[in-house]
């Protein structure tokens, strides 16, 4: 008997330009997904009453009868598990928040690459399909993903990378500067691995001399020092079958290098003390802050140990390097430390992701982690202001005033917002464009948006 095919994923394209759902209705169709298409919101949420529901909508944010967030939102009252990617002229913190605060898994810039869409739709439905079959995540799972997160290129990649490393069982090598989340990304690729059903087992290289990391790691037997009263099983036995991880590698002296070498080359080793010989059925994961390459040359750490550790390399960019994954990543901190402590916190003020944004960010992700935290503990609104952010992260400039000015008061009888912001919109385009003479490329400039975005909004508004 023949196993019945997979079913194939289902997409709801939503765009008022034509030429865009074509365009994307044929991409989508040859990577094999099954492709539905609606002009506006109207008839979106026709199709979303009459089905079939589709796994994943891709839909504009901003369209001449409303938001793609309210196709979102209707999408996911009859389908909670349908997940969502906007589609914006603008790549704004404000969208970011608002698109992840109503369950949209990410956003994209108009015009965007076809293939960087292929790859991110790719991604998030594979994500959704393995959440949907996994019955219960490996214990210890829950909490992590946080470092994980973002639309930047610099973190696509090391997502990507990390699935293909968790596959094998080859060591690894975990760099970046403190404060990126290698432990994290550690416990990731094990809970990826085949050895997830088995303990993770960290040790910090850094926090004992060698006599006593050797006794932590390899266990000693009973009147092998001083003060060795019982004989006790080390780190290594404890990972038995699951994943050592070697936080602070480059804190680790040349002896015990060499000692980690032969455990590394011949899979054995013996306790402290000890004659016996023991396996060590264990994969390797190092990490460190330092430069191990520069280390080597200096001869301050062997070649043969960095290259035996060193298997796949993966690296954690810092936080000033994915700054668009700021507003995600905020979003996501709010949401666990609001649950965990009872707190109001729904959102972020506008001005507080501006300082978010702006701040350089030394500690990375686990800085942005405490700000956070704090934030959230001292917030007694819904939304996060600047006031309980940390003093140092106020001492930026603050909101021009012509940005202030041009809030207006909102009328007695009330208006229709998404026209309102496309005429706004419209407006800006045209006296750009007035201001730079007719050149394109100036008028970007102007109003600080790439060529790319100002071509698409001038043929969206059918501009001279």
């Amino acid at each position: 008997m023949s196993a019945t095919a997979a079913p194939k994923p289902r997409i709801l394209v939503v765009d008022d330009e034509r030429s865009l759902r074509e365009m994307l209705s044929i991409v989508l169709n040859r990577e094999g997904y099954e492709v539905m298409t609606a002009e506006d919101v109207g008839s979106a949420l026709e199709h979303i009453r009459r089905g079939p529901l589709p796994d994943l909508l891709i839909s504009d944010l901003r369209m001449p009868d409303g938001s793609g967030v309210d196709v979102l939102r209707a999408l996911k009252e009859r389908s909670p598990s349908s997940i969502g990617l906007l589609l914006t002229a603008y790549a704004s913190a404000d969208t970011a928040v608002e698109a992840m605060r109503l369950g949209a898994v990410d956003y994209l810039t108009k015009p965007f690459d076809v293939a960087d869409l292929k790859a991110r739709v790719a991604r998030h439905l594979e994500a959704k399909r393995l959440a949907e079959t996994q019955v219960a995540p490996p214990e210890g799972r829950k909490g992590q993903g946080f470092v994980l997160a973002g639309r930047s290129r610099q973190i696509l990649d090391v997502i990507s990378l990390v699935a293909r490393v968790a596959r094998t069982d080859a060591s690894v090598l975990i760099t970046g500067e403190s404060g990126t989340g290698k432990e994290w990304t550690a416990r990731e690729i094990h809970l990826q691995s085949s050895r997830q059903a088995q303990p993770f087992v960290a040790v910090n290289c850094g926090a004992f001399t060698e006599s006593i990391l050797e006794s932590e790691l390899f266990g000693h037997m009973k009147g092998s020092f001083t003060g060795a009263v019982d004989t006790k099983k080390g780190l290594l036995e404890a990972a038995d079958r699951g994943t050592l991880f070697l936080d602070e590698v480059g804190e680790t002296s040349l002896g015990m290098q060499v000692k980690l070498l032969r455990v590394l080359q011949e899979r054995r080793f013996r306790r402290v003390g000890g004659t016996q010989e023991l396996e060590a059925d264990v994969r390797f994961i190092a990490a460190t802050n330092r430069n191990l390459e520069e280390m080597v040359r200096t001869n301050v750490f062997r070649e043969d140990f960095f290259f035996r550790i060193n298997v796949i390399s993966v690296r954690l960019p810092a936080l000033r390097e994915r700054a668009e994954d700021i507003p995600i990543l905020a979003e996501q901190f709010l949401r666990r430390f609001a649950e965990r402590m009872g707190r109001p916190v729904q959102g972020i003020a506008a001005e507080t992701m501006r300082l978010l944004l702006g701040y350089r960010w030394p500690g990375n992700v686990r800085e942005l982690e405490n700000v956070m935290e704090r934030g959230v503990a001292l917030e007694q609104t819904a939304e996060l202001s600047p006031d309980s952010l940390p003093p140092h992260l106020m001492d930026q400039p603050s909101a021009s005033p012509a940005a202030m000015a041009a809030l207006e008061a909102i009328p007695a009888a009330g208006f229709n917002l998404e026209t309102h912001l496309q005429q706004i919109e419209r407006m800006h385009l045209e006296r750009a464009l007035k201001q730079a003479g007719g050149v394109q490329v100036k008028a970007a400039d102007l109003l600080g948006i790439t060529f790319r975005q100002f071509r698409y909004l001038a043929k969206k508004y059918q501009l001279k």
